[in-house]
């Protein structure tokens, strides 16, 4: 009886012993030992700076967990556009994305694009750090979805495309002439209007063909990286309106990173603060080179000086952000004019 017994006893102990959770240590290995794919979606196509750094990202934790950890990248929407892909790593199905965060599933998400947050880089700086007020409000809104909020991705300051000139471009509330594209969120779509604007909300992955057809005649959505990459051939002005702060997330499913290890977490946390720390120091950067990118695409960019950036900045505080304490809440409109 207990030779019969003793191999049921030793494959007991064996399960005992590998869910006892042998640590990461030198050798690689999280608590199974066994290698871990996640699979990864991105918006931008491959020569865009939130591409690259997301495939420095890729390389980190790769070599942080020495190849145990294997990240796939999917970029340019191959998985869909930002608003599918974000449910889906509600659902798990996608592992991870660096996206625009829609608000379909919690309109107070809008917070992060908020515009005229900021008038400045240094002040931008501050604005997107870990702790700051919209950081720590992004972990609790994406906690409640099953959602891991892992880092910001800063990618400029955001301006207008167009095909067509704008009207009374420095007159704030005055008609601008146009019908431009806006994301559907209405934090886009309520300051467009209140600048002058005609909207009509398009998704990103049909933006091109948006503008291409004249089912929009300009878009607000991206700064002058995106508008390069991604609609360089169909636009002809470009206007450095400074209107928000773009700003992607990386984010992963809770589920999954909760069954992560600890020192597996680490890994992914530590690759995704260097992630964002990297997009923070160079946006700056990247404005000016896609400006000149753009006029030598022969598109023209016009830029406006402090004085006007000045006056659309207390425009929008003044007309627009009262209007979102009814979307927002009243805690987060405050504790950003706070901030």
């Amino acid at each position: 009886m207990f030779k019969k017994l003793l191999p049921v006893f030793l494959v007991f102990m064996l399960i005992i012993t590998g869910c006892g959770g042998t640590k990461s240590g030198s050798n690689g290995e999280g608590a199974s030992g066994k290698k871990i794919t996640l699979k990864v979606a991105g918006q931008y196509p491959l020569e865009h700076p939130n591409t690259k750094n997301l495939m420095k990202f890729k390389d980190e934790v790769e070599k942080a967990s020495k190849g145990r950890i294997e990240v796939k990248v999917y970029p340019a929407n191959q998985l869909g556009d930002y608003t599918l892909v974000y449910e889906e790593v509600m659902r798990g199905t996608i592992d991870m994305a660096l996206i625009s965060v829609p608000s379909e599933f919690e309109p107070k998400l809008e917070v992060n694009y908020v515009h005229y947050l900021a008038e400045n880089y240094e002040k931008a700086k501050e604005l997107f750090k870990p702790g700051s007020f919209i950081y720590n409000t992004n972990v609790k809104l994406h906690e409640k979805l099953g959602v891991k909020f892992l880092s910001f991705h800063v990618e400029g300051f955001g301006g207008i495309g167009t095909t067509k000139e704008i009207k009374n471009p420095t007159e704030p509330g005055a008609d601008k002439g146009l019908l431009i594209r806006v994301p559907p969120i209405d934090v886009f779509r309520g300051n467009a209007q209140d600048l002058g604007f005609r909207t009509v909300a398009v998704p990103f992955a049909e933006l091109y063909q948006a503008l291409q057809t004249g089912v929009a005649e300009g878009w607000v959505g991206g700064p002058p990286s995106a508008n390069y990459t991604e609609v360089r051939d169909v636009i002809k002005y470009y206007y450095q309106y400074n209107n928000f702060f773009e700003n992607t997330s990386l984010v992963m499913n809770l589920d999954l990173w909760k069954k992560m290890s600890p020192d597996d977490q680490k890994i992914i946390q530590d690759a995704a603060s260097a992630l964002g720390q990297r997009s923070v120091d160079a946006a700056e950067k990247d404005d000016k080179e896609y400006m000149e990118k753009l006029k030598q695409a022969g598109v023209k960019v016009i830029t406006f000086s402090d004085e006007d950036l000045k006056k659309f900045a207390e425009f929008t505080r003044k007309t627009t952000w009262p209007k979102l304490k009814d979307r927002l809440g009243e805690d987060i409109v405050n504790g950003l004019s706070a901030d």
